[in-house]
């Protein structure tokens, strides 16, 4: 059951895309809906009134939002006023939820919307692997959250009891000390660090599979984790057979447990490996399981068919930072001009998807009425077929670009022959707002006459 409060909340948060002019009636109401990403009665602190029922079309002229001049003093309305694009010929006004990417208010959206997000956490998809037995990774979950049975759990529990270490005698058994202090553990941590040519953080608990580097192969990350996981298990067993059983587990006996569990996870595992990572698998008795290619691609520029115009886009992301670039070319490879835009806060998605609308803009400023893009986006080629995929920020400025009279076309291109325009779109984070190129950079000399080179007619 949704309370008036949060029902009043999330119509606040609803945002108008303008799609109607002057000339078609518009149903947005000017000052109280909430199509500026603010409404103006909160923007100029105006009182609530009846009289206030102008509609947004009313001070449409020309395809153009026409404000008072003294609302445009206000900046944040002007640059919002600045921002909104109109659709040619119109569409119908939307109402956006702007927490999704469609802007469909779904009962999901709603829900992230109304809790706060737990924050993500790496480490449960780590230990929760097929090739690793469910109840080792148990215990290592258990460590992170602070829930094995250990003497300082037990003591908050109010259990009157004296702490000490089995396997040392040295301390008392805490998590820090029986995990990662004890000479037991320490001497596996060193064990294992020479084992995996790596070095462990055995500071605390959580920092543990830290040491997992993300550029390492599938089949290694799960050999690194099983290792981790199988010692947080052996520890723990080893403490509760001395305790229960009063028999204590060598360090040789220990060490074959180890390398035997770790050999069946990585046996088990789903992953592949380089060749390069065999002397470390082959540590642990995991046999490497090569990926086998099906089939060799050879990717090559295909040059357009005669009175056609190809484009190649890009979109990038560095630092939460957007910008897009692209380069034409005739059906003879002749350079014809390129582009780099920087975007700003934008996703990866919208990126990609601007650089084909500037593109398209580009093509039917030139005349070039046929146009074949390809990107190495494959959403991109999708969205030629349905629409209703692309973000509703881009909703307008999609629909205003084919009915720019341009036949276009979309196709995926592997990134290995889309340096061009990947290096245009990087160049684009330099730069403030677009630029237009006449002639070729020096910089995308090699990679244009390499994709010459391999050119496919």
């Amino acid at each position: 059951m949704i309370s008036r409060f949060t029902l009043d909340t999330l119509i606040i948060c609803i945002i108008y895309i303008v799609g109607k002019t002057r000339c078609y009636k518009s149903r947005i109401n000017f000052w109280m809906d909430n199509w500026l990403g603010t409404p103006l009665v909160s923007i100029f602190n105006i009182q609530y009134s009846r009289d206030l029922d102008n509609t947004l079309s009313d001070f449409i002229v020309d395809g153009k939002p026409q404000l008072p001049g003294c609302f445009l003093m206000n900046p944040l309305v002007a640059a919002s006023v600045q921002n909104i694009v109109l659709a040619v010929p119109p569409l119908l006004d939307r109402r956006i939820w702007p927490f999704s990417t469609n802007g469909k208010l779904i009962a999901n959206s709603i829900f992230l919307f109304l809790h706060c997000q737990r924050p993500f956490l790496v480490w449960p998809s780590i230990i929760w692997r097929p090739c690793i037995h469910p109840s080792h990774s148990l215990i290592f979950w258990r460590l992170m959250h602070g829930k094995l049975p250990t003497d300082e759990n037990l003591q908050c529990r109010g259990c009157t009891l004296v702490s000490i270490c089995v396997l040392c005698y040295a301390s008392a058994k805490t998590y820090g000390h029986l995990f990662m202090e004890c000479d037991f553990a320490m001497h596996l941590w060193h064990w294992l660090e020479a084992r995996l040519n790596c070095v462990f953080d055995v500071s605390f608990a959580g920092v543990l599979l830290d040491c997992i580097h993300a550029s390492c192969s599938s089949q290694v990350k799960d050999a690194f984790s099983a290792a981790i996981i199988h010692i947080v298990h052996v520890i723990w067993k080893a403490r509760n057979t001395l305790r229960f059983s009063a028999n204590r587990l060598s360090l040789h006996a220990t060490k074959s447990s180890i390398i035997s569990l770790v050999a069946l996870s990585g046996n088990m595992s789903y992953g592949h490996c380089l060749r390069s990572d065999k002397m470390l698998l082959d540590n642990f008795l995991v046999s490497p399981t090569y990926r086998r290619y099906k089939e060799i691609i050879a990717v090559t520029w295909k040059a357009p068919t005669i009175g056609w115009v190809k484009a190649n886009t890009d979109g990038f992301v560095k630092y939460n930072l957007a910008s897009c670039g692209g380069i034409f070319l005739d059906d003879r490879g002749t350079f014809l001009g390129a582009f780099a835009s920087n975007l700003g806060d934008v996703s990866t998605s919208e990126a990609e998807l601007i650089g084909i609308l500037i593109a398209m803009v580009y093509a039917a400023s030139h005349s070039w009425y046929s146009l074949w893009i390809e990107c190495d986006f494959t959403s991109a080629v999708q969205a030629f077929m349905n629409a209703d995929i692309i973000p509703f920020r881009l909703r307008n400025r999609w629909h205003n670009c084919f009915q720019r009279g341009t036949r276009t076309l979309c196709s995926h291109l592997y990134r290995e022959r889309n340096c061009c325009a990947d290096k245009l779109a990087d160049f684009g984070h330099s730069i403030m707002g677009i630029v237009w190129l006449d002639s070729l950079p020096q910089s995308l000399s090699a990679d244009f006459f390499c994709d010459l080179s391999f050119l496919s007619f």
